[in-house]
């Protein structure tokens, strides 16, 4: 007779009941996440979405599982295949803090910080992916904020100085590269110097905001870019745009500026110039500049000087000379 007799399924029953509490340990971590965890079959098909995925895409677990995970992807399929690419090349079969957006119910875009492997079986086949996702959209947003910030107006919201430096560099060579057109608007606005005395500096604050929402809705959105250069000198920005179109989007900002803030006593000077075939970018300023001199120039009562955009783009006031002012009699010989 055996000296022990093991009973029948102890040990399966003991082994099944450990693997029952790794199970729920494991389970019990992954929806303690508030991060996407969610895992696809070979086809790339959702097998897994956690407790964490359901609350980042609004989705419950029971419509999200069967789905290709592409269908959460902003760019469908081709940022799938951007996925994989990544994963075959890396070497581990890994890839991590991968920037993406992905679609969440009611239409929302979410920014995640993607990592992703290789699902593998015990031979080392490859039977689907694990993907964790951390949702980065309040820093990405913060980001975007701060970039805004660096490069627009305080007061009026547009473009500042230093993104119109940037901006028409960019434009230039873009017009020269491709042989496209570009035309610039340079404002200047007269009397602003002697109402913002009179009336103080918020009705001038209050004149230039005013002029700024006139640039703005005066341009294409997404294509062309209006800044405040400084002061009250304002200029726009025209891409695939030639001179005769640029004059006819600055007599339209004239027209709303009279309209706007005509009774005050402050009207426009303008001047369009287009990129000249050989032309660069300090050419075509100082063209527009001068265009915009010569309707100033013509104007009674309004105070001739140099503007802050043409003395960057011209230190030497022999390289563009500006028309001499009428009022001012000629020093003594």
């Amino acid at each position: 007779m055996p000296l022990f007799t093991p009973r029948l399924g102890g040990p399966l029953i003991a082994l099944s009941r450990d693997f029952i509490r790794v199970k729920e340990y494991f389970e019990a971590i992954v929806a303690s996440s508030g991060d996407l965890i969610c895992t696809t079959d070979i086809r790339g098909r959702i097998i897994y979405f956690s407790p964490g995925a359901e609350v980042m895409l609004g989705m419950p677990a029971d419509r999200a599982i069967g789905m290709p995970a592409h269908d959460f992807y902003e760019s469908g399929r081709d940022a799938a295949q951007s996925i994989m690419s990544l994963l075959r090349d890396s070497p581990e079969g890994l890839v991590r803090n991968h920037e993406m957006r992905v679609k969440a119910a009611k239409g929302r875009i979410i920014t995640v910080s993607m990592s992703a492997s290789f699902l593998k079986d015990g031979r080392g086949r490859v039977i689907g992916t694990l993907g964790v996702a951390k949702d980065i959209s309040d820093r990405v947003d913060l980001e975007q904020r701060l970039r805004e910030m660096t490069r627009t107006d305080d007061l009026t919201g547009l473009y500042n100085q230093r993104h119109f430096h940037d901006r028409l560099r960019e434009e230039t060579s873009r017009a020269q590269r491709q042989r496209r057109k570009l035309s610039l608007i340079v404002f200047d606005l007269d009397g602003f110097k002697q109402v913002n005395d009179r009336l103080g500096h918020l009705e001038g604050d209050r004149i230039l905001c005013d002029f700024a929402k006139t640039l703005t809705a005066s341009v294409r959105r997404e294509v062309d870019a209006a800044f405040r250069y400084g002061g009250d000198e304002f200029v726009i920005l025209l891409p695939e745009t030639g001179a005769p179109g640029a004059a006819r989007v600055a007599r339209r900002v004239t027209r709303s500026a009279k309209a706007a803030f005509g009774k005050d006593g402050v009207s426009t000077s303008w001047g369009a110039a287009e990129l000249e075939k050989n032309g660069d970018m300090a050419s075509l300023v100082r063209r527009a500049d001068v265009a915009m001199y010569k309707m100033k120039a013509g104007r009674d009562g309004v105070r001739m000087r140099g503007t802050a955009l043409a003395r960057a783009f011209n230190p030497s006031s022999q390289a563009c000379p500006r028309p001499p002012d009428r009022r001012r009699p000629p020093p003594p010989g």
